[in-house]
């Protein structure tokens, strides 16, 4: 991670083509001086959840090799993951949702994450961040996934863009930069860090809101909206309340949506990547 490099904290990265464990099963490279390990390989999405649930077997069985692992070798590891902020709370209780409020999975994406959590948390020191709505220069445009991505390079590439569901839907919607900066806060702070911590921008912006702001930060393109029904994965309005990040890890969102968003479309429109794909849906 480059923010963690740039604190002068060395880092090692693992990936499918690089796995973390050897043929043996035991921690593959130096681990004497790491405390911390970042859990970020996640491969279920909201619109494939469902219709690929071995996606998340495979995950989660991933997660349980590396967690054995760590907890044969090097039990005093911090262990990080990235959960669902928009998913596992009960959205038949009204939003903003606090790391107490009751959780029950709104789809086959949020039931998988819930479970990625629940696998995390068995780790001797373990710090799950509920992430809202992240989103940034460099996400992709993937099936059921992004919105804000999937908007921004159909406009970049003179497409119409789709408007899925209600524009009152309201979400969450928090830059990268300042969910990097909580992965790092979490690493620097060795006491005191609570095992859930939601991270958002702690305030709903409706699809309507965002289209607008996305209109004006764009502009003079045009944009054309194609409206279409809400989906079954689509979860309720959803919100987070972060103030137990501010208290314990004293972290704030720093970035404003609408300097997000130019951000991301400045991005957008020098690297010149406007992905077509085959899948245009997209979710909030």
């Amino acid at each position: 991670m480059s923010r963690l490099r740039d604190l002068g904290v060395a880092t090692e990265s693992f990936t499918r083509g690089r796995p973390f464990i050897d043929s043996r099963g035991a921690l593959r490279g130096q681990w004497d001086a790491v405390n911390t390990v970042y859990w970020l390989a996640g491969s279920i999405r909201p619109a494939t959840a469902a219709e690929d649930p071995a996606q998340g077997i495979a995950d989660r069985h991933a997660l349980q090799m590396l967690l054995d692992a760590i907890e044969r070798e090097r039990p005093d590891i911090r262990v990080v993951t990235a959960g669902s902020g928009g998913t596992v709370y009960d959205a038949r209780q009204p939003a903003p949702y606090d790391e107490e409020s009751p959780v029950s999975p709104a789809n086959a994406y949020g039931a998988a994450m819930w479970e990625l959590e629940q696998l995390v948390s068995s780790a001797r020191d373990s710090a799950i961040l509920r992430v809202a709505n992240a989103y940034g220069p460099g996400q992709v445009a993937r099936r059921g996934q992004g919105v804000v991505a999937h908007w921004m390079s159909n406009i970049a590439a003179g497409r119409e863009v789709q408007l899925i569901g209600s524009e009152q839907v309201a979400r969450d919607y928090v830059y990268v930069d300042d969910v990097v900066g909580a992965l790092v806060r979490v690493h620097l702070q060795r006491s005191n860090v609570p095992q859930v911590i939601n991270i958002g921008s702690g305030r709903p912006t409706t699809l309507g809101e965002l289209l607008r702001l996305i209109e004006d930060v764009v502009a003079p393109t045009s944009v054309s909206v194609r409206r279409e029904p809400g989906r079954s994965f689509d979860a309720a309005s959803t919100w987070l309340d972060v103030s137990l990040a501010a208290s314990t890890l004293d972290w704030r969102p720093t970035v404003e949506l609408r300097d997000g968003l130019a951000r991301t479309w400045r991005h957008v429109r020098i690297a010149d990547r406007h992905p077509v794909g085959n899948e245009p849906e997209q979710r909030s």
